[in-house]
């Protein structure tokens, strides 16, 4: 990896420098994972779109999605950590870092990187709730440290799915799902009619019906989508859906929506 032209890549996308460093170091965190444990995993979620699908939106998650029942445990994929990320960060000098599990309740899938003194930098996420559907898995050729890793993602047509669900699912609506909704679509992404099916799946599964649907959309307004967009968003790509009012935002979802509308 060469870590300045890394750096470089986000730079000029609008991420300032730090957040520059934590895709640096999530991409060397799915390197790892991937070259240690190559069939267990699909990366998912806003780090997706940041890595492959040239999305400005910060994201702090890595999420990982299992495929199977054999899973590597935490301490695993801590161990793998371990062993590539704190000489990166120094490298970069971001760091000391330090690789800790989450020992909260129910959160003992979840591994934060944090800067020695406790700034957390960004998590790493082991899931397996959600579908990795197969079908939708597709493979990005990683070279580093003289090998060739594949990581397997989610398509951008999966990642619009499961934002879809998301959108809908969420105890509280996030701003940030209707963005990567529009991002999405703006990238080509439509449900096929075998994603769309699942999509209803989950409306019929969880009672969803026009009013709730309706409700979700309406909390994407004005005011809540400055504060939860603009601290994450570059300032070029924030004004412009400001001065639209965000009305592109709510117009995507009612139109992923829209059979049920």
């Amino acid at each position: 990896m060469n870590i300045a032209r890394q750096l470089a890549k986000y730079e000029s996308k609008g991420f300032t420098t730090q957040r520059a460093q934590v895709n640096v170091m999530m991409e060397a965190a799915a390197f790892a994972v991937f070259r240690d444990f190559p069939d267990a995993f699909v990366l998912f979620g806003g780090a997706t779109l940041v890595l492959y699908h040239d999305s400005v939106r910060h994201s702090a998650d890595l999420d990982l999605l299992s495929r199977g029942t054999q899973v590597p445990s935490r301490e695993q994929i801590m161990a793998c950590l371990e062993a590539d990320l704190p000489p990166l960060a120094e490298a970069m000098e971001a760091g000391p870092i330090e690789i800790e599990a989450d020992e909260s309740q129910n959160r003992e899938q979840r591994i934060y990187i944090t800067r020695a003194g406790g700034e957390r930098l960004f998590r790493v996420d082991l899931s397996n709730l959600g579908s990795a559907i197969e079908g939708e898995i597709e493979s990005h050729p990683v070279n580093g440290a003289g090998i060739s890793v594949v990581v397997k993602s989610a398509t951008k047509e999966l990642l619009l799915l499961q934002k879809a669900e998301a959108f809908l699912l969420r105890r509280k609506v996030k701003v940030r799902d209707a963005y990567d909704i529009h991002l999405l679509k703006a990238l080509g992404a439509e449900l096929n009619l075998n994603l769309q099916g699942h999509l209803a799946d989950t409306v019929l599964a969880n009672g969803i019906d026009e009013d709730t649907i309706l409700e979700r959309i309406e909390h994407i307004n004005v005011n809540r989508c400055q504060s939860e967009l603009k601290p994450i968003l570059p300032a070029d790509v924030y004004s412009k859906l400001e001065e639209a009012d965000f009305e592109p935002l709510r117009s995507g979802l009612e139109e992923l929506y829209q059979q049920w509308l």
